[in-house]
């Protein structure tokens, strides 16, 4: 009989994925888990997730994969020569843009009967929607970022865009266009103009090397005011409708689409901004201003790690139980069950990092949380779940052989469309100098290390966890002694060790919590195995010389 192999079948993870349940359990209050919930449409949070969780295990797939199927078109003149730059995307992502609004991602944050729980229900539904929605999750998160901006610094314009921008349908979208030609993550090098007119009116004129979601209604624009300083101060923050009344494009005109690793269903562009109509936000200030639109788009960027790991991994588990490899099942060989006991464990710890930056979102927007600890977690929960993520994305495709480095089987996409995460709103790099930056505000450092303290300090008498406990606590002492006065040479290495300790520290504190409440041991076993491992990596033994001369063959 001639042999073919099962694919590997996904499965509604609210059942199935037991770190998504232990977030689901440690962070929606009891009551709330039970009552229902107006904002959901009368559903309990449980079945709420019950739905989206089969959605994400059906539906989302099939679309995705359709979408992915037909990456974005671009027509520059129509049949007469007029220039139109038209772009077209696959109606299947349009689709998916419009489910995951219709499922919330962008209204429950803004919903004021949900306090500071509605950041933590709007990822756990992007925790089910990102790995399967073809990165239609992407305008979405700039959507809400860009409602937060607006209303933290523009009365009239959140008058007049933030209803539609957090509505469930009929909704508009916005981008967030930083990226020049000039500098990446360097935004100080922005050298598009904004023109004041004789009747106050302003105009844009420059190039955006790099834009996503180039179809949205609305961008937030960093530009330079004609005779404004050098460098990130003199930046003014604008908003831009890409449209005129007409539909005709708003003074915007499309150099190219970019052909990109992945993301493939998304729309990327290159653009030129010639008289472009735009509308200051606020007075100035423009990079302190859109650095609350990267504070929320650095958690869905964490998120897309976290995301990814869950999804592979279930897929992982399902092949393992349906392929043979030397007359036995994977999930029977002890070297394959070593690596996803391993794996789930990175998972765990990004997961748990992730969970808690974005309920100091919540708390932070809402006056219950200390702003500069919400202000160093957040990008270090980035740096952490987006590069977690791809490193185990890479893995995963390892782990099925062949087929999973074959594109119709659609496995190779979770690597190709998680690896932005670590590149969206700044690099590995970018993040480990911005946490750096953040522990430099008065009592940054202190609140940090006391959050870490504070997590593992009922549990130092478990025995199930004194290994953790201890790694923990004498990863803490050094990183606090480190970070005191930082080398940004060091950046990297200072913020990983950061990153490692309070995600064991959070992991610690669900495993006590889920063993005494659920008789539950699996996050137990996460953290030993975190802990086995060193949580700082060690100090580098050379000078600058020899990094450079390693580096590119030069001393200097």
């Amino acid at each position: 009989m001639e042999f073919f192999q099962d694919a590997p079948a996904r499965a509604n993870r609210f059942q199935t994925d037991p770190v998504f349940r232990s977030a689901f359990r440690r962070y929606v209050p009891e009551l709330m888990q039970r009552r229902s919930q107006p904002a959901l449409g009368g559903a309990t949070v449980a079945a709420w997730l019950e739905s989206l969780g089969e959605l994400a295990a059906t539906r989302w797939p099939e679309l995705a994969a359709r979408a992915e199927a037909s990456p974005p078109t671009l027509t520059r003149h129509d049949p007469w020569g007029r220039r139109i730059d038209r772009i077209e995307v696959a109606p299947e992502w349009t689709q998916l843009v419009e489910e995951g609004r219709a499922a919330g991602v962008v209204t429950l944050p803004y919903d004021g009967s949900l306090g500071r729980h509605g950041r933590i229900l709007q990822f756990l539904a992007l925790d089910l929607f990102m790995p399967v929605s073809a990165t239609a999750d992407c305008p979405l998160s700039m959507t809400d970022a860009a409602a937060r901006v607006l209303l933290s610094e523009s009365r009239e314009l959140a008058a007049r865009f933030v209803p539609r921008l957090t509505a469930r349908s009929d909704g508009m979208t916005s981008g967030q266009w930083m990226t020049e030609r000039e500098g990446g993550s360097d935004v100080g090098r922005t050298s598009t103009i904004a023109k004041r007119h004789p009747d106050g009116t302003w105009t844009l004129h420059g190039t955006k090397w790099f834009t996503s979601a180039t179809t949205a209604d609305l961008a937030l624009v960093l530009a330079r005011p004609e005779g404004a300083g050098e460098g990130s101060r003199g930046l003014w923050l604008f908003c831009v409708e890409l449209r005129n009344a007409d539909g005709s494009w708003n003074g915007i005109s499309v150099r190219r689409l970019k052909d990109k690793l992945g993301t493939k269903a998304l729309p990327t562009a290159e653009l030129d901004l010639d008289g472009t109509i735009a509308i200051p936000v606020g007075d100035g200030g423009g990079v302190r201003r859109i650095a609350a639109m990267l504070n929320i788009t650095r958690v869905h960027a964490a998120f897309g790690g976290i995301a990814a790991l869950g999804d592979g991994l279930g897929l992982v588990r399902s092949y393992a139980a349906s392929r043979e490899a030397f007359g036995r099942p994977l999930r029977d060989l002890p070297l394959h069950r070593r690596w996803i006991a391993e794996q789930t464990a990175r998972y765990e710890a990004a997961s748990a990092l992730g969970y808690h930056a974005a309920d100091l979102l919540g708390a932070s927007e809402h006056g219950e949380a200390p702003h500069e600890l919400a202000r160093v977690v957040i990008p270090l929960a980035k740096l952490f779940c987006a590069r977690v993520g791809t490193d185990g994305a890479s893995q995963i495709i390892e782990s099925f052989g062949g087929a999973g480095y074959v594109e119709d089987t659609g496995i190779p996409r979770l690597l190709r469309d998680v690896h932005v995460n670590c590149i969206w709103e700044g690099t590995t790099s970018v993040m480990a100098l911005d946490v750096l930056r953040a522990l430099r505000a008065p009592g940054a450092l202190e609140a940090v290390i006391d959050d870490i303290r504070r997590l593992i300090a009922p549990h130092r008498d478990e025995r199930a966890l004194d290994e953790a406990v201890v790694a923990v606590d004498d990863a803490a002492a050094i990183l606090e002694k480190a970070l005191e006065v930082p080398d940004e040479a060091e950046a990297r290495r200072l913020a990983w060790g950061l990153a490692e300790t309070l995600a064991l520290a959070l992991v610690i504190d669900a495993a006590a919590r889920d063993l005494r409440e659920h008789g539950d041991a699996r996050a137990s076993i996460s953290a030993r195995l975190l802990a086995a491992r060193p949580l700082l990596a060690a100090q580098p033994t050379t000078t600058s010389a020899d990094e450079a001369l390693l580096a590119f063959g030069s001393p200097g």
